[in-house]
């Protein structure tokens, strides 16, 4: 079957709804429906699955990203033959999107007013099937967004959302116009904001995108204008503020909760931002 894409305009962003981890043992089938009103993602971890969009058939393998569209008829075209297991996340799109043979430029569904304010219409592009290039990464970024999901408040929503997003451009297919400086930035930008709770050194993102340390730093500071530690340090403190301002956690446990272990250092780092204590901005600005 030739290739299939789904072209979505990103201006309002892709919404992450639910997700779960699906096994079917042999002889069962994917349930027979045509009213969902939502994107399904599909990442199969093992097995294989039969499923069928309207009159169009695939076979989804291991390492298999696939997109089902919303309220069109979704089943099994053969009962699953081996134990058969897949991630599933549904999400929505208000904006515009179609599928087509090739990638489409969408536009915005808002319009955007162009005197003294400067948004591109970004479209994005997922391939309706592909091969996941990294299983690894991809499944533990799932399991991120499952689990802040979980935690239903505030910072959990939107971390979850944040991270679908990421999901999203992990698996995009990348404009061919993007430069290679660019391409390194922008996944150390994403891996840095999806670890940012992590230890995370030079070494660490060199082993992960198998550039010299020096490569990394260049192109995020041609790209974001910061380093990856300037940029860490800055996306770590902004996560603290937002837990101090909508949690009663305690210092101690939000400076654990984003990267780091040692308290009076984050203390002295976050003083050194804001110009206060992290005790004394929440008392500043929530009372």
């Amino acid at each position: 079957m030739e290739d299939e894409y789904i072209s979505i305009s990103c201006i309002p962003l892709p919404t992450f709804i639910q997700g779960g981890y699906a096994i079917f043992d042999a002889g069962e089938t994917h349930p027979n429906r045509n009213d969902l009103q939502y994107f399904v993602l599909m990442t199969i971890v093992k097995g294989r699955l039969f499923i069928a969009e309207d009159d169009h058939r695939y076979t989804l393998n291991p390492g298999d990203s696939f997109i089902l569209l919303p309220n069109h008829h979704h089943y099994s075209w053969k009962p699953i033959e081996e134990r058969t297991e897949y991630y599933w996340l549904h999400f929505s799109v208000s904006g515009k999107w179609v599928q087509a043979a090739k990638p489409v430029k969408v536009s915005s569904k808002i319009n955007i007013p162009t005197l003294h304010y400067f948004t591109p219409s970004v479209t994005l592009y997922l391939k309706k099937l592909r091969q996941i290039t990294d299983e690894a990464a991809t499944f533990k970024l799932i399991n991120r967004i499952f689990k802040n999901s979980a935690l239903q408040n505030n910072v959990g929503f939107w971390q979850a959302q944040q991270q679908f997003i990421d999901l999203l451009q992990m698996i995009q297919e990348k404009p061919n116009h993007e430069s290679a400086s660019n391409q390194l930035a922008e996944n150390v930008e994403r891996f840095l904001r999806d670890h940012f709770d992590e230890k995370i050194t030079n070494e660490t993102l060199s082993r992960e995108f198998h550039a010299h340390p020096n490569s990394i730093a260049l192109s995020m500071k041609k790209t974001f204008g910061m380093t990856p530690n300037e940029f860490l340090t800055k996306y770590r403190l902004e996560e603290a503020v937002k837990r101090l301002l909508t949690t009663d956690d305690s210092i101690s446990q939000i400076a654990v909760n984003v990267g780091y272990n040692n308290i009076y250092y984050f203390s002295a780092i976050f003083k050194q931002h804001y110009g206060v204590s992290p005790i004394a901005y929440r008392e500043k600005f929530t009372h």
